[in-house]
């Protein structure tokens, strides 16, 4: 390699890098003969190489600049990348977002308590308590208690954005065996923390020292753990020690009459921890979770939780105290299921009239189970009791390339060469809208 080609590539390397970024001024010719122990010769001509390739120019008495190439050439990349990565730019519908019906959003009256809350001047003038906002602890403390019969001290509850900050300050009060099982694969952010603590991740092993179980939302589509079988987990838990970490998703959409005693309230909280959210019952920006310590590990995390700065916004604990003081949240969500429990009925309805096949209403099938209605020649259709998701087999060999072509978006959870098991939400679409989209869809993949 000839010399100008060292000195060409050297700082063909610096400009990609970003040491020297667009705009920038480059080294002289007399910097650069020194810096490099190179011949005035070697460094003008490599000098006029990179501006013949268009990495830097020259600017008469004053030097040489680098140009945006790298640049440019980064926004083509990522243009490049982002139309090779898309589907359809637009849908006619969406069955595939799960999200809040905007006619009974309480955006409106969440904004008058997020105004009243950056009022307090004197409180959002420092940080917020890194275990959460006392009072905010209390009220949620008298919200589980009414609404999941959990009694607990508010000391008991650490508030987080989101489980898996709650989960690392978990990990370091678990002492012993370092395994954990989720119910499926699907758990891949909490799997990810306990995996990067050094934990064994197993799914579906009775034999874990952790097992976590959402109790209200068995399967996508909504099947609920019966209390025969919340008493066979906690008497298994007893007998071998083994810790509990009961996630209460989607507990607040469970339709069925039957009661859903949460396993903390069935145990006193005695080896299970309980991890609750308000993100999917108030509004999925507003992210506040909250984690109800098991009994006895409280003075252990008096210890550590200096350790562990919030990082939920102390503005958004202020509003939410007042929201939940005020009554506001239990009647939101009276709002709500009564809204997606006759949404996901008239879904499930039209599915059964549309596309025919077996009803599943309420069935308990695991993954590995439903796998084998890929042997079905017929659709059929799975709804449990919580959640607003349900569940579609559609039969066929090119049923995923037809899909992909649709009007209509949808989540394909599984896939297989006879068919696709589709996961379709009701949660964001019109009522009114409803069947017109499972018609679009039917007359789409025909």
């Amino acid at each position: 390699m000839k010399v100008y080609e060292k000195v060409y590539n050297y700082y063909i390397k610096q400009i990609e890098n970003g040491d020297l970024p667009a705009a920038s001024r480059m080294p002289s010719l007399r910097e650069c003969e020194s810096t490099l122990g190179v011949s005035r010769t070697s460094a003008e001509t490599a000098y006029m190489q990179l501006a013949a390739d268009g990495y830097i120019y020259s600017v008469e008495k004053v030097g040489f600049f680098v140009t945006d190439i790298v640049m440019r050439n980064e926004d083509l990349k990522s243009d490049r990348e982002v139309k090779a990565s898309e589907g359809p730019k637009d849908y006619l519908y969406d069955l595939a977002t799960i999200g809040e019906d905007k006619e009974v959003s309480c955006l409106l009256l969440w904004r008058r308590y997020m105004k009243s809350a950056l009022r307090q001047e004197d409180r959002l003038l420092s940080y917020a308590e890194n275990q959460g906002e006392q009072d905010l602890r209390t009220e949620i403390a008298s919200y589980v208690r009414k609404n999941r019969n959990i009694i607990c001290n508010p000391q008991d509850i650490v508030i987080g954005a989101g489980f898996q900050t709650l989960l690392s300050i978990l990990i370091a009060l678990i002492p012993g065996e370092k395994s954990i099982s989720f119910p499926t694969r699907d758990f891949s952010d909490a799997a990810a923390t306990f995996a990067d603590a050094g934990f064994q991740v197993n799914y579906r092993d009775k034999s874990s020292h952790i097992i976590y179980v959402t109790p209200s939302y068995m399967t996508k589509w909504g099947q609920v753990m019966t209390v025969k079988r919340r008493h066979e987990l906690i008497d298994h838990a007893r007998k071998d020690g083994h810790l509990l970490i009961e996630d209460d998703y989607q507990n607040e959409f469970v339709f069925d009459n039957k009661p859903t005693p949460s396993l903390y309230a069935m145990t006193g909280g005695e080896d299970i921890a309980f991890l609750g959210s308000f993100s999917r019952v108030l509004l999925p920006s507003v992210r506040i979770s909250y984690l109800i310590l098991p009994k006895g590990v409280r003075g252990e995390y008096e210890r550590i939780k200096n350790n562990y700065n919030q990082t939920a916004s102390k503005a958004e604990q202020i509003a939410l105290t007042q929201f939940l003081r005020d009554g506001h949240m239990n009647r939101h969500i009276k709002k709500l299921k009564r809204c997606y429990e006759g949404k996901r009925d008239v879904m499930f309805a039209d599915l059964i009239d549309l596309f025919g096949g077996k009803k599943q209403k309420n069935s308990g099938a695991n993954r590995d189970q439903v796998i084998t209605i890929a042997d079905y020649d017929k659709p059929s259709v799975y709804m449990g009791e919580s959640g607003m998701e349900i569940g579609l087999y559609l039969p066929g060999e090119d049923m995923g390339s037809r899909l992909a072509k649709s009007r209509v978006k949808t989540n394909i959870l599984y896939e297989w060469d006879k068919g696709v098991f589709l996961l379709l939400s009701s949660s964001k679409i019109p009522l009114e809208d409803i069947n017109q989209s499972l018609e679009c869809l039917k007359e789409d993949i025909s």
